[in-house]
């Protein structure tokens, strides 16, 4: 039995094949033609989208933006992986209409619209808002780490930078006493002064080097700093250190789709939760909000901050504890109760704890009377007296606990509604690699793009390609 043939390299064709027929009426292409056709480039800020009337032609940035979008779509995110495709990907030729674009053609695209690209991302969300796609019922705020594409070693800090000057400071001292020992060798000939000498110039200049370092951070009120992108930090990840960005993003529980991100130096986030539910109301242009995030969210000045902007949220309060003696807890300030009205607390064992002094708005009790004689004493402290201190937010933290054990169920909302996302972020657009742009404005360009790909696949996958391009038409 034969097996099945193809067409003949050489036969030739009265009607050669055309690009429209080779591309089906819901591609993934037509779909990014008709959304960057209804865009308005100049408004978004793209550069050169409207040609000059001298010199010589340009690219159309409705190209190269189709370009970049069908890239992240894909995982091409190389300016010269994407130059290749505009040669041999059918898909692209339709796209872009056969134009070959070099690679700095393309990566100069990317590099001078960075603003731009952010526009574009807001916009399509404004989009989905406009179809009924976003709800703004519940809106759910995570982070992740996001490597940068500068390199580890070429990070440095204050502290590792003074623990490297005084291990520098004993070696110099140990060349030194072999110097002071070959000079009282009347002979000379067990130590090679020249290549102590030779040593002990290099780890000087490493000294010099290092206290230069130091005293430029310190000028600059600088706590880390990397060589090769300033903006980058050392951020603590679930693999250990790395040099990254932690990428902050608020989902929409409808479609889970993202409706407004943020690239961020911070390496936690509990300072987050506010600007993240701010911007997100903005985005969704209501009166009110409601918002649900991990403990790592946890701060009361963000809680009141929050309530005051008519947003509610659902954060698990995370409080400090107090350490344990012999492997056995001490009360905590739960065990504790308040009298709003007398400003002071009641210990397990009924004693009063009035104020003793305030700082930045937080409150310290201490006991009435000494605690030596207390019978629990040896749950409670170690000190003559117990002292218990009073947040500035206390009662923003109270409400938000009250809220979270009415509705347990909000964490479970929220990993179904945030992780999602994240998790096609990191493996099918950056498949766990790095930023590909430096410093944060390129960090910031880069999600833009990888986010505004996500919500396009998202969109398609809910209301299907041609449903989609009517909408857009």
């Amino acid at each position: 039995m034969a097996y099945i043939q193809g067409e003949p390299r050489n036969q030739t064709s009265l009607f050669p094949v055309s690009l429209e027929d080779l591309i089906p009426e819901d591609h993934l292409v037509r779909v990014i033609d008709a959304y960057v056709a209804g865009l308005d480039l100049v408004q978004l800020g793209f550069g050169r989208a409207t040609p000059k009337g001298t010199g010589r032609p340009s690219y159309d940035p409705a190209d190269q933006l189709k370009l970049y979008l069908y890239g992240y779509f894909q995982r091409i995110r190389s300016s010269r992986r994407l130059e290749a495709e505009c040669q041999r990907n059918v898909e692209v030729m339709w796209l872009i209409n056969r134009l070959k674009p070099d690679f700095k053609t393309i990566a100069d695209f990317r590099r001078d619209n960075k603003t731009a690209f952010i526009a574009t991302c807001r916009a399509f969300v404004q989009f989905c808002r406009a179809v009924g796609l976003i709800a703004g019922d519940l809106v759910a705020i995570d982070g992740s780490k996001f490597r940068t594409v500068a390199s580890a070693r070429r990070h440095l800090n204050l502290k590792q930078l003074k623990l490297q000057e005084e291990k520098l400071d004993k070696r110099i001292a140990q060349y030194l006493v072999q110097l002071d020992e070959a000079d009282k060798d009347e002979a000379g000939e067990t130590v090679d002064r020249s290549a102590i000498k030779t040593a002990l110039a290099r780890l000087e200049d490493k000294q010099s080097n290092n206290r230069t370092c130091q005293a430029l951070m310190k000028s600059m009120d600088l706590e880390q700093f990397n060589a090769h992108e300033s903006d980058a930090r050392m951020m603590r990840t679930a693999k250990g250190p790395r040099v990254a960005y932690n990428v902050q993003t608020a989902v929409d529980a409808e479609h889970c789709l993202i409706l407004h991100h943020a690239v961020t130096q911070d390496g936690d986030d509990r300072r987050q939760l506010e600007p993240m539910a701010k911007e997100a109301k903005e985005q969704l242009q209501q009166p009110e909000l409601t918002v649900t995030a991990d403990a790592g969210y946890s701060n009361g000045q963000q809680f009141q901050a929050c309530e005051d902007a008519n947003i509610t949220a659902y954060v698990p309060p995370s409080r400090s504890k107090n350490s344990s003696r012999k492997g056995k807890d001490f009360f905590d300030r739960k065990d504790f109760v308040y009298d709003v009205e007398h400003d002071h607390y009641q210990c397990p064992a009924g004693q009063l704890l009035t104020l003793k002094q305030l700082h930045n708005g937080n409150r310290e009790y201490q006991a009435i009377k000494d605690c030596t004689s207390c019978a629990l004493k040896a749950q409670c402290t170690d000190a003559p007296r117990r002292y218990v201190s009073r947040h500035a937010n206390e009662d923003a933290f109270e409400r938000m606990g009250q809220r979270m054990r009415a509705h347990p169920e909000m964490m479970v909302s929220r990993r179904s509604i945030v992780e999602h996302p994240f998790g096609n972020l990191k493996q099918w657009l950056f498949g766990n690699g790095r930023f590909l742009l430096r410093q944060l404005e390129g960090a910031r360009a880069e999600m833009a793009l990888a986010i505004n790909a996500y919500n396009l696949k998202r969109v398609i996958n809910v209301l299907g390609a041609r449903q989609l391009m009517a909408l857009m038409g």
